[in-house]
């Protein structure tokens, strides 16, 4: 379940290149983007929002744009899709999780 040929075959530039035409559409104000391309690695773009207003505090969004399969069993009572939080973990995947958090957490500081 693995492309193992994903840095030779322009699929991951494809997906790469479609969620930075959605984010530049988005026109945030004080965006900057970051890319790093590690040899033989996933390419990570990091996306910065420079603070604005009196706020002095930093928020950070992850996600992946990568499909990950639920690979179970997990330890029990904890799964992919039922999300559980023992002592400061949270476990469990969310709904932005897999390919879709870059848009939904984009349009969210849009709408900010």
């Amino acid at each position: 379940m693995f492309d193992d040929k994903f840095l030779e075959n322009g699929l991951i530039w494809e997906c790469v290149k479609l969620c930075d035409d959605y984010v530049n559409k988005l026109d945030i104000k004080g965006l900057s983007k970051h890319e790093f391309k590690p040899e033989g690695k996933s390419p990570m773009i990091i996306y910065v929002v420079e603070a604005q207003g009196p706020s002095e505090k930093n928020v950070m969004l992850y996600g992946h744009l990568d499909k990950q399969p639920w690979m179970l069993p997990w330890r029990e009572g904890l799964g992919p899709t039922k999300p559980v939080i023992e002592g400061e973990y949270l476990y469990g995947r969310g709904g932005a999780d897999d390919g879709y958090s870059l848009f939904s957490c984009m349009l969210a500081i849009k709408s900010l």
